[in-house]
């Protein structure tokens, strides 16, 4: 004589999430079914699937609260973007491209520091910083590793070079080349926080503007 199969966990559990409404008109069977609970006596089934649901339509509800944030915070980023660059195709020259990077990277965005260094060899007024020296040049250059851009804790030398600045108290940064035709550089933005700035932020914001300088600064004169 044949011994019947012996159904396993996963038999059950198999057969339930094939037959997901088995329990419906079972109403006897359900109030004799009790499920142990960790944080307390054993509870009907229904009673912990309702439980179940409470919670799952908590994080729900807490994955849209963080997307309704995210996207917030993605139009405040996109209006704060959009005055920048209306602000830098407007610009008349290079002293206007300086203020307005100015007026919005220190109101709009809040940053601690920032630079934007010329590497030419002109002879640029101030607030206007020109790097004309080679060697210094490619010490910056070095700082990138090959890289478009940089983000993170530097050594506090670095930061106050990409700052154009012979000391400076910030303690991380995030910088990206600017290259242009007949015009290369580096914009630097620094936090004095150590944490701010980290390695594995991303750096598409900096980029971008990095880019339009790149094509607008050709075009219009130095002053």
């Amino acid at each position: 004589m044949s011994q019947q199969p012996r159904l396993t966990d996963a038999d059950v559990v198999q057969y339930l999430q094939d037959h997901p409404d088995f329990f419906i008109g079972k109403d006897d069977l359900l109030a004799e079914l009790h499920v142990p609970h960790n944080t307390g006596p054993a509870t009907s089934l229904v009673e912990r699937q309702l439980s179940v649901h409470r919670q799952r339509n908590v994080e729900l509800r807490q994955r849209l609260s963080d997307l309704l944030e995210n996207a917030r915070r993605n139009d405040q980023l996109f209006e704060k973007s959009r005055r920048l660059v209306l602000a830098l195709v407007e610009a008349e020259n290079w002293l206007g491209v300086q203020a307005a990077l100015d007026d919005s990277l220190r109101k709009d965005f809040g940053v601690d520091h920032w630079a934007l260094l010329h590497f030419t060899e002109r002879n640029l007024d101030a607030p206007l910083i020109a790097i004309r020296n080679a060697e210094f040049q490619r010490t910056v250059h070095r700082l990138f590793k090959g890289h478009r851009a940089v983000c993170g804790q530097l050594a506090q030398d670095d930061i106050a070079r990409l700052l154009g600045l012979d000391t400076t108290n910030a303690r991380s940064v995030a910088a990206a080349q600017v290259r242009g035709q007949g015009n290369i550089g580096v914009l630097t933005i620094a936090s004095n926080e150590p944490n701010y700035y980290r390695s594995s932020m991303d750096t598409l914001f900096l980029d971008y503007i990095a880019d339009i300088l790149a094509l607008r600064l050709p075009q219009i004169p130095v002053a």
